[in-house]
């Protein structure tokens, strides 16, 4: 398990590098807000630093934060299309626990089970908890290992942040580890890492093509991968949400 989370933390590294140097591309899905419902189906959005008006014939939700693809029209006005809601683990910025890259090897690395060693953090940081948002949001994390997962808050390249989810599974009589995650230049992946007798295998769904095909061209670069699937499958879930219910309380 310790080896299939370190290979999987490999993987995690990878894939938000490949994104670095190409995170100003038009190509890579970037990250909105709903702000309000103008007239008709015209909306005000929130992209960056930046209020945009535009155009969905899909109804957006009012404060809803999505993933979504840039591009210019024949005109030269910027266009949004393939809008792709985050889920609610997205919702908040201020999130009370974030492991940097350090951090989450000397996680793994410390010889306990990665389950049982969180379990006993949470608790811990539970009893401390200084607001009703920071206790809702652990209580959340606490929960979604009774379902057998474990939830990670990640922070990157200093000001970003991402999650990721993994959990034991067995597929057709074959032990695997089965993972989330969200990267701010990549939008959310769902994936599975086999050990096989022939060697790892590692099978990735992303929800934008440009994405694969950025992952693609970057993953080779893990030896230990010998044999890599990556697909485009819009209807990504975590493996364990968190509820509005909780997530909606503030301190």
């Amino acid at each position: 398990m310790i080896k299939q989370l370190q290979q999987l933390t490999q993987v995690q590294n990878a894939m938000q590098n490949s994104s670095k140097a190409t995170q100003f591309n038009a190509t890579l899905p970037i990250k909105l807000e709903v702000m309000e419902k103008l007239q008709g189906i015209r909306y005000m959005l929130k992209v960056g630093n930046t209020a945009m008006e535009t155009k969905s014939y899909k109804e957006l939700e009012i404060g809803g934060k999505y993933w979504a693809m840039m591009g210019r029209s024949s005109v030269g006005s910027i266009t949004l299309s393939n809008l792709i809601k985050q889920p609610s683990l997205m919702k908040e910025t201020n999130v009370p626990l974030k492991l940097n890259e350090k951090m989450l090897k000397q996680f793994l690395e410390s010889g306990e089970n990665p389950f049982d060693a969180m379990k006993g953090f949470l608790s811990e940081q539970l009893s401390q908890a200084e607001s009703k948002w920071e206790f809702a949001f652990l209580s959340h994390m606490l929960m979604s290992l009774k379902h057998k997962v474990l939830t990670l808050p990640l922070r990157y390249d200093e000001d970003k942040d991402g999650f990721m989810q993994m959990r034991k599974k067995r597929i057709q009589n074959q032990e695997c580890l089965e993972f989330y995650s969200v990267f701010s230049n990549l939008g959310a992946t769902w994936g599975v890492l086999w050990n096989l007798k022939e060697g790892v295998r590692l099978d990735i769904s992303v929800m934008y093509e440009s994405v694969a095909s950025l992952l693609r061209r970057n993953l080779n670069e893990l030896d230990f991968i010998r044999e890599t699937h990556i697909i485009v499958d819009s209807e990504i879930v975590p493996l364990y949400e968190f509820s509005d219910s909780l997530l909606d309380l503030e301190g």
